[in-house]
């Protein structure tokens, strides 16, 4: 796998993969919740190290969904019980992807290491389905190399001496091929290459001496102690200095900025520009309706058998941003579930909210056999559930769950969000 410099066979590596655990996966789990993974998703894992977060995926996406986690070296992951798990001996750098098969690819600390980093993110995002998200995370150094360097240490004056050994340690690691930055170039990288709603947050942790989590810097410094040796940046009086400080509870250090940044694959446009918003439609292809709508809140209580039957109620269809799909004061016969992408919800032109994926409207209208209360615009472009007069009464009539959910969003649009 090109140019990682930690060796996965080391004696102690499971104990330095959940020092990492220990450390990232709150942030990591908190991404991935927000990004709304969820049951019935498809989910890779790349190099899954010591499994943590492909259990959690696991338990996400429940018995309706899947997660394959590769690694080069699987052996931890193997140790997994996960009935909903596939776990792959696999190198990113060479081994095939399937094309547009996940709902969801996640790579930790992998692409930083590899010389082939640009081509590997490329090959990911050509992995997600339409609609699906990539989230990446990669360390940024650049901190520690400004002029003077931003580091976080106590005691204060050892500062220097500090910076010293960890630059040494990260310019080691480059002079393999690593990317001491990559975490900084993750948003520019996942722009051009025609992601949307990319976005990026940093973390920088401050380990304690002698902690469970201070193991994640000393361990990397023990295994590489002999390249940085090598390499005449430090003594190995120097490098026991440090590595005895990460055992002193006295010590405080922060070095590295954890960047989480995280994309989604573009649906491909459908149908003419001119076409009416409300008879846009839009073949599915890379997953059954039925699937994707047991995902949705609003439909969490229906059987396999259900959601085949929902479906075929159902049409679906892909509105560009910024043309309205339902206006105020118009009649219509249609009611909408948002599969992906947001939309603006105004009423006498103030916007009073933004539906995203789960959310529906349209009902009011029906309901009442009267005019659109609201004016739905899309904020960026959406793949949409319609359900035709008809077929939205016998929704109602057949599924009492889902048709309770409905009238529960009208009381609480009209009397709290909607005028």
């Amino acid at each position: 796998m090109g140019a990682y410099v930690l060796d996965n066979g080391w004696e102690r590596e499971r104990e330095r993969l959940a020092a990492l655990e220990g450390v990232f996966d709150r942030g990591t789990t908190r991404h991935l919740d927000a990004l709304g993974v969820r049951r019935g998703w498809v989910c890779l894992e790349v190099a899954g190290g010591g499994g943590s977060i492909a259990s959690w995926l696991c338990k996400r996406v429940g018995d309706s969904g899947r997660v394959v986690a590769t690694d080069v070296d699987p052996r931890f992951l193997e140790a997994l019980d996960e009935p909903n798990l596939e776990v792959l001996r696999h190198d990113i750098t060479s081994d095939d992807l399937p094309h547009s098969a996940f709902d969801l690819i996640h790579a930790r600390l992998l692409l930083e290491h590899l010389p082939e980093r640009v081509k590997v993110l490329e090959r990911l995002v050509g992995a997600l389905k339409p609609g699906g998200v990539v989230m990446i995370e990669d360390l940024d150094w650049r901190a520690l190399f400004a002029e003077p360097a931003i580091i976080n240490v106590h005691p204060s004056g050892e500062s220097e001496r500090n910076v010293k050994v960890w630059r040494a340690l990260v310019d080691t690691m480059a002079d393999g091929g690593y990317d001491r930055e990559f975490g900084a170039r993750l948003v520019d990288l996942m722009v051009e290459l025609g992601l949307e709603d990319v976005n990026a947050e940093g973390r920088s942790p401050t380990y304690r001496g002698g902690s469970r989590d201070a193991v994640v810097p000393k361990f990397t410094l023990e295994q590489l102690q002999d390249r940085v040796l090598a390499s005449a940046r430090l003594s190995a009086e120097e490098i026991a200095w440090a590595l005895r400080r990460l055992d002193d509870p006295d010590l405080r250090i922060g070095v590295g900025t954890m960047v989480t940044a995280f994309g989604r694959r573009p649906i491909d446009r459908a149908g003419e520009a001119g076409a009416d918003a409300e008879a846009a439609e839009l073949t599915l292809e890379h997953e059954r309706l039925a699937e994707r709508l047991g995902r949705l809140p609003l439909f969490a209580t229906c059987t396999s058998d259900q959601l085949e039957r929902v479906a075929a109620m159902a049409s679906t269809g892909e509105v560009a941003a910024g043309r309205s799909i339902v206006r105020e004061g118009e009649s219509g016969d249609c009611f909408y579930v948002i599969l992906t992408g947001r939309a603006a919800v105004r009423v006498k032109r103030r916007k009073l909210a933004v539906l995203g994926p789960g959310s529906f409207f349209g009902e009011t209208a029906l309901l009442t056999t009267g005019l659109r209360t609201a004016t739905v615009t899309p904020e960026t472009s959406m793949t949409l559930v319609r359900f035709e007069r008809q077929a939205f009464d016998e929704l109602l009539r057949a599924f009492p769950a889902t048709a309770r959910a409905v009238l529960e969003g009208v009381v609480e649009r009209r009397t709290v969000t909607w005028p």
